[in-house]
């Protein structure tokens, strides 16, 4: 063989190994489900309230507290909701049981929008239950 052929086969060579060899690529997939951060929330926050969708946030377990079925569960992320959506609200509560916090926020000790559904629909929508002329 010559020196023109041997450079070309080391060419040929060279250039399949470079076609066989594995691509690699890599891809990172970063889904955010948290809520944003509460700005004026203490860095030790314990629990957000999402009103978006009566909801709880755990901010250390990073896990989401929802009523479903009369129960109140732990979910990782919440089907249906976009968390870049959310207006979370700050909680001064500690504890496993956030649904039971009565600070500021819930005037009647319910979530927002809970007493509506209760006492009636608010100014001009009637009197509601306990409220009414009998």
């Amino acid at each position: 063989m010559t020196i023109f052929q041997k450079a070309a086969a080391l060419a040929l060579f060279s250039g399949l190994a470079l076609v066989a060899a594995p691509a690699q690529a890599q891809v990172n997939i970063n889904i955010n489900t948290a809520p944003p951060v509460v700005v004026g929330a203490p860095a030790d926050a314990q629990y957000y309230y999402i009103p978006e969708a009566n909801a709880y946030y755990d901010v250390p377990a990073r896990r989401y507290l929802v009523q479903r079925d009369g129960r109140w569960q732990r979910y990782e992320r919440l089907d249906g909701y976009d968390p870049r959506n959310f207006h979370p609200q700050y909680i001064a509560y500690r504890g496993d049981s956030p649904w039971l916090w009565k600070g500021k926020g819930h005037p009647h000790g319910m979530p927002p929008g809970q007493a509506k559904k209760l006492y009636g629909g608010g100014p001009g929508k009637g009197h509601g239950k306990g409220h009414g002329r009998h």
